[in-house]
């Protein structure tokens, strides 16, 4: 009988272990940090034609998709001449709000980009065709050109 550890002392123990970990609390906790890290996006911008062919499409997130597309627009943006970008989202302002709306994935190429929101680098070869599509029926023939030379670079 010695070896029996007395039932109210092993309860005690059991319930100061239970409140030692508390996983309920642990998991409230975290979940606004996961939420912050990954963005979702309005459902104005989702409802985009182009984020929505990029979803349908590629089977990608809205998230992924406007992430995706701003960096290969800003990718674009840095070989255009800055009067050619403005002229690009003065004839289809939704680009603009497309690449300001883009979650926060830090500097880097493109490809380091598309791997930062969970995406292989070798949709960008997907995306690309894609983006280039909707900017010829947005926008005139001159910019297009425009642009694709710049995606080109």
């Amino acid at each position: 009988m010695r070896n029996l550890i007395h039932p109210l002392t092993a309860l005690t123990l059991i319930a100061s272990q239970a409140q030692a970990i508390d996983f309920g609390g642990l998991i409230q906790s975290v979940a606004p940090v996961a939420q912050s890290a990954a963005p979702v996006v309005d459902a104005s911008l989702a409802s985009n034609p182009l984020i929505k062919n990029i979803t349908t499409t590629l089977g990608v997130t809205p998230t992924q998709a406007v992430g995706g597309a701003a960096a290969i627009l800003n990718d674009a943006k840095s070989t255009m001449k800055p009067t050619d970008y403005a002229a690009l989202t003065k004839q289809l302002p939704p680009l603009a709000a497309i690449v300001s709306a883009a979650p926060a994935v830090g500097s880097g190429s493109v490809a380091s980009k598309f791997s930062a929101l969970g995406m292989d680098p070798s949709l960008i070869a997907k995306f690309t065709p894609l983006i280039l599509e909707y900017i010829q029926t947005g926008t005139t023939p001159g910019m297009a050109k425009l642009v694709q030379t710049a995606l080109a670079e």
